[in-house]
């Protein structure tokens, strides 16, 4: 299960008016940028040599037992008897019974699967971590956009009412005023340039990038996401998720390992067979051939032989072995069964937070952001008409843009949870 990007659809609409920064030059996407930290990770490449390993285990488990050669020469010249010399050879092929060879490689393959698993949820969790890294680095460059927007209007202020004090049309004091905000807004920006250089050390850490690589632009693109009940995203999660995957797995394993020890407590049948043959001469005894000579008597002698050999085993003498791995099964089950308990209540967590972040943001979109904005509009002509002091006007300025920060917060939330509902959910929603 290949979990593919949490955010590169939704940023692109959450973010449409971010500033790119001077390093923005590259066409590179998000999606490349985590399709490239996934090749060159090595905690990853790690992972796949491990894929690799087992799938070697995985070859080895179904190699059979070898067949085994053997051959004997026999002289007695050594030992003063020159006559006997015998010769034999045989071979000798174990059979495994009871499937051993066929739960062996049952528990390889487990073994293969879990670890493609494990490589899938490492995956999935290096892209949620560099999505959610470079939402954190968009979020700052759209604060800086906001902050930048109040400085602009502020010090253009600043140069009407400097102007209107030089005429004698304001008091020097709301010159000051204005330079106080000024100030203000501009300790605002340095903190936000701030938080912007961190947010994109964070994204080249995470992605394995060095400060060399260019950072990625994300498309403008909208992709709406389908509408699921929360019964829905229980079922997504649950048939997913990689690390549930992972538990189910590991448990048929374990029941695999039994199977596997029950039958290596069988005893193997060892099949041999063996031919000898022997020559002796009987000294000083002498006969006749059927020609009337006079030979020396010996005795020739050929054997073939066929044997079984099944070794007197009991089930008691791996014992340790079987309940070794019924403990191992019965700790996956157990493990399998608290993530199906508990993968519905995260889903359900994360899904309240999604909703409640997107009704705060409908909120201050459509019933605070516009208003403010009209407020700050009247105060201003207000202030103009002599009918409020300067201090009403920086006071809701200040009001607009704690709002404008409100309302980014609100959707870069927004974004931060849909990333943990679809990681939640194990995968890219609909």
């Amino acid at each position: 299960m290949k979990r593919k990007r949490v955010l590169p659809f939704c940023l692109g609409a959450l973010f449409a008016s971010a500033v790119a920064s001077p390093q923005e030059s590259s066409s590179t996407t998000l999606e490349d940028l985590v399709r490239a930290s996934l090749d060159r990770n090595r905690e990853v490449l790690a992972l796949r040599q491990r894929v690799l390993q087992f799938q070697g285990l995985q070859k080895q488990a179904s190699v059979r037992p070898p067949l085994e050669v053997q051959g004997e020469v026999g002289s007695g010249s050594p030992l003063g008897s020159a006559g006997e010399q015998e010769f034999s050879a045989g071979v000798i092929q174990p059979v495994e019974t009871f499937g051993k060879r066929a739960s062996r490689v049952r528990v390889a393959e487990f073994s293969v699967a879990i670890a493609e698993a494990e490589l899938d949820a490492r995956r999935a969790q290096i892209a949620y971590g560099i999505e959610t890294s470079y939402l954190a680095l968009v979020y700052e460059r759209e604060r800086i956009l906001v902050l930048d927007q109040v400085l602009e209007s502020l010090r253009e202020s600043r140069r009407l009412t400097e102007a209107r004090v030089n005429e004698g049309d304001a008091a020097p004091l709301e010159a000051q005023l204005i330079a106080v905000e000024v100030s203000r807004a501009e300790a605002q920006r340095t903190d936000a340039a701030g938080h912007l250089a961190v947010a994109e050390l964070e994204v080249r850490r995470v992605a394995s990038l060095t400060t060399q690589d260019k950072l990625p632009s994300i498309a403008s693109a909208t992709v709406g996401k389908a509408l699921l009940s929360l019964e829905q995203l229980i079922a997504r999660a649950l048939e997913k998720r990689a690390d549930l995957r992972t538990a189910r797995l590991l448990e048929q394993q374990g029941n695999a390992e039994i199977a596997l020890a029950s039958a290596q407590a069988r005893p193997d049948v060892i099949l041999s067979a063996r031919y000898s043959h022997s020559n002796s001469s009987l000294d000083g005894q002498y006969g006749f051939t059927s020609a009337g000579t006079l030979t020396p008597l010996r005795d020739r002698f050929n054997e073939l032989r066929i044997g079984v050999s099944v070794p007197l085993t009991t089930k008691r003498r791996n014992q340790g072995a079987i309940e070794a791995a019924a403990g191992d099964a019965a700790s996956a089950r157990l493990r399998r069964e608290y993530l199906e308990s508990t993968v519905p209540v995260e889903v359900q967590s994360a899904y309240e937070r999604w909703t409640s972040a997107m009704r705060t943001r409908d909120l201050l979109r459509d019933g605070v952001v516009g208003q403010s904005t009209t407020n700050l509009a009247i105060i201003r002509e207000a202030y103009q008409l002599g009918q409020l002091r300067l201090l009403d006007v920086l006071n809701e300025q200040r009001r607009l843009t704690d709002t404008e920060l409100t309302f980014l917060d609100a959707r870069a939330q927004v974004a931060r949870a849909l990333a943990e509902l679809e990681r939640a959910t194990g995968g890219l929603l609909p």
